[in-house]
């Protein structure tokens, strides 16, 4: 599912993080953060060049981002600990649950079926596209929140882009997982049920994340947020 936790420092409040009582701590989220932005605007552009390549032969886009884009989704974990130890201000339980839905789609569905049905699925490459985009605008909004600089024009996308790429990144993430189910038997009847409970979760939890980024929209780019600025 679509992320909305915060890495900005747990003491901060507001648009703009100030410089937490322990600057190591904002070294380090400084470092995560741009790490992060890294590895998913280097996916990205690999995904791209992918589909130029190859006159837009999705099928070929996993053979090239697929372990990379496993081992820097996986790194998300990292976010959870920040979280519980307090180097944010992120719920545990709602950064834990986001994460989780992260992972079960590269590990509990591409890694473990490595079968066409899913990894050369259309809804492999647009489920990429649409996370490398997120999150690139996401790591980078963090980072420089974290530098005390926050430009509009960055503000707009995080707050913008969740229009198309929401309904695009969690409508293929749902249909990821339909494609595993026929071949879910072969691990066990009961993760099969388990992936049709995820499909049958992603609506109503599509559209409590959803309103959620449309509120913040308001909040971040309404009226009031105008007049501010003027």
């Amino acid at each position: 599912m679509p992320k909305t936790t915060s890495q900005t420092p747990a003491a901060s409040s507001g648009k703009r993080a100030p410089k937490p009582v322990n600057p190591l701590v904002n070294a380090y989220l400084i470092a995560y953060n741009w790490a992060s932005f890294a590895g998913w605007s280097y996916i990205l552009v690999q995904t791209v060049r992918t589909l130029l390549a190859t006159g837009g032969d999705y099928t070929k886009v996993y053979a090239v981002v697929g372990d990379q884009l496993v081992w820097v989704q996986t790194a998300a974990l990292l976010e959870v600990f920040h979280s519980l130890f307090g180097l944010v201000k992120s719920p545990v339980g709602t950064t834990a649950m986001q994460v989780a839905s992260r992972l079960l789609l590269v590990w509990g569905i591409c890694t473990l079926f490595p079968i066409p049905e899913v990894r050369s699925y259309w809804a492999f490459t647009t489920m990429t596209i649409a996370w490398c985009i997120t999150e690139c605008i996401r790591y980078a909004y963090y980072a420089l929140n974290l530098l005390n600089v926050g430009p509009s024009f960055l503000v707009w996308c995080r707050y913008t882009f969740f229009y198309i790429l929401y309904p695009v990144g969690a409508g293929s993430e749902a249909i990821e997982i339909y494609q595993s189910l026929p071949f879910a038997h072969t691990i066990h009847p009961a993760y099969y049920y388990f992936l049709v409970a995820m499909i049958c979760i992603y609506p109503p939890g599509f559209f409590v994340m959803y309103t959620h980024m449309i509120a913040q929209r308001k909040r971040y780019l309404g009226p009031s947020k105008a007049k501010k600025s003027q």
